[in-house]
């Protein structure tokens, strides 16, 4: 009976719970893997990557089809798991809005990243010489810390925050040029907290309380962490045909009492729900330009605290008012309707609102509150 419990919570902690027949995916080519170990290892070398020791990484990548995804081999206890998709276009677009150190990453990962932060300035500086460097058709290698935020698990609200060492490289390849970023969680993160999927997760609306569990009925009281965690992340111009494939390898090691829940469905799950926003950002022809981002995102971060709460309140208002709020537990609920949910957001959490509304207004996505510009109190919605 005790094992049967294990097993149950086992399978909620983390959700997307495969079905119990389901075909078991493929497994990635053993001969990967010594090419995944030395990427691995750049993060926190001080060498230049060697583009002919990824010669079949970038060969696989390139040839597989979009939307198929594989087993991996357990590494340091955690589960692994690759995921493919491609993205309609070129590189430089990518470079402009996902590897700019002038626009929040979640202008791009909307789902899944909460907040990022670069510990040292010089990554970011270094960060900007990557579309120069393309568009010279140089290779560019930038390392560097940053300390993310995930947004809350779909199935259990837990989120959480941890640093990370990163490398990203940029190079010539056969059919157009190639971008690698390798992450590596190399310490636990915090412990999770509560968050909250307001409505669907397509629509982009998160809540986080602050409160360490999981917000899911029966464990509320779990002390989770993401033990570690690695990252390769693969994009693979081919330049006559305008498209990027791109492969995600991941590996992830999350729980609880020292024991890895992560079943490679998870992980599977997780690069999809990054791929789908990822692609739907960059391929939308009513994208804002860059400029427009970074320059609404510096004006906002120097409003001030009164002016930006002023802006996101109607959006707060609005989720109490929707019918997603009848998802939301009693604690949201009461921090809501309070007014201690707002007097307590962040300046960074207030900012992450307007311009996600913003985005996804433009978008032509469901959006909450108008955001006509930075500075301008948006309406509710009709």
């Amino acid at each position: 009976m005790i094992l049967r419990l294990f097993c149950l919570l086992a399978a909620l902690v983390l959700g997307f719970a495969a079905p119990l027949r389901a075909q078991a995916p493929q497994s990635v080519p053993d001969s990967l893997y010594t090419g995944l170990e030395y990427l691995l290892t750049i993060p926190k070398g001080t060498s230049d990557i060697a583009p002919d020791r990824l010669n079949e990484i970038l060969s696989f990548v390139a040839v597989t089809p979009p939307d198929i995804s594989m087993s991996m081999q357990d590494r340091d206890k955690a589960s692994g798991a690759f995921h493919s998709f491609s993205l309609r276009g070129d590189l430089s677009r990518v470079l402009e809005y996902a590897y700019n150190p002038e626009i929040p990453i979640y202008v791009t990962m909307p789902s899944s990243v909460r907040a990022q932060e670069w510990l040292n300035p010089a990554t970011r500086e270094a960060l900007k010489g990557l579309p120069r460097a393309l568009a010279q058709g140089q290779p560019l290698l930038v390392r560097g810390s940053e300390r993310e935020t995930i947004t809350p698990d779909a199935n259990t609200g837990g989120y959480y925050a941890y640093k990370q060492d990163r490398a990203i490289a940029l190079f010539p390849g056969a059919t157009g040029p190639v971008l690698v970023s390798v992450s590596c969680q190399p310490e636990p993160s915090d412990v999770g907290l509560k968050g909250c999927v307001v409505g669907d997760d397509s629509g982009w609306n998160y809540l986080y309380s602050g409160e360490t569990g999981l917000n899911k009925t029966g464990l509320g009281w779990v002390d989770s962490y993401m033990y570690n965690a690695h990252s390769v992340l693969v994009f693979v111009s081919d330049t006559k045909a305008g498209v990027v494939h791109v492969g995600s390898f991941k590996w992830l090691n999350a729980g609880w009492a020292g024991v890895n829940m992560v079943k490679q469905s998870h992980i599977i799950n997780g690069i999809k729900r990054f791929a789908s926003d990822f692609k739907a950002v960059l391929e939308s022809p009513r994208l804002p330009q860059a400029q427009e981002l970074a320059s609404m995102y510096r004006d906002l971060n120097d409003d001030s605290p009164e002016s930006l709460r002023a802006l996101v309140a109607p959006y707060l208002d609005a989720i109490i008012r929707g019918g997603e709020a009848s998802g939301l537990s009693g604690s949201f609920k009461k921090l809501l309707a309070s007014g201690d949910y707002l007097r307590n957001m962040s300046r960074e959490e207030m900012v992450k609102v307007v311009v996600k509304e913003f985005l996804k207004e433009r978008l032509g996505r469901q959006n909450l509150i108008q955001v006509a510009q930075a500075g301008k109190f948006p309406a509710v919605h009709p």
